[in-house]
């Protein structure tokens, strides 16, 4: 019975984590490293955002954020920099 607790107690956290999801979001007027510099900036500091990576190659921004995360804050957080973003995909993680 002891080892039955013990395992249901190491499973149980595994099955009740909340699925996240990854938001790419397609960044215009991003030029330099300066610009991805920033962008990265702004969506890690963001509450919610678990991983935040963007690319000059690309020119999209990639968001790990928990599912049902609303995309108007990432999308906000982008445009306090000075850029616009838009929503190019949701995918589940």
């Amino acid at each position: 019975m002891k080892s039955f607790t013990l395992v249901a107690c190491l499973l149980l956290p595994l099955w009740a984590q909340a699925a996240n999801q990854k938001v790419v979001l397609d960044i215009q007027n991003m030029t330099c490293s300066l610009c991805v510099i920033s962008v990265n900036q702004a969506l890690r500091e963001t509450d919610g955002v678990i991983k935040a990576k963007s690319s000059l190659k690309t020119r999209q921004a990639e968001a790990i954020v928990p599912e049902g995360f609303p995309t108007d804050t990432l999308l906000n957080a982008v445009a306090k920099t000075g850029y616009t973003a838009t929503l190019n995909r949701i995918e589940q993680q």
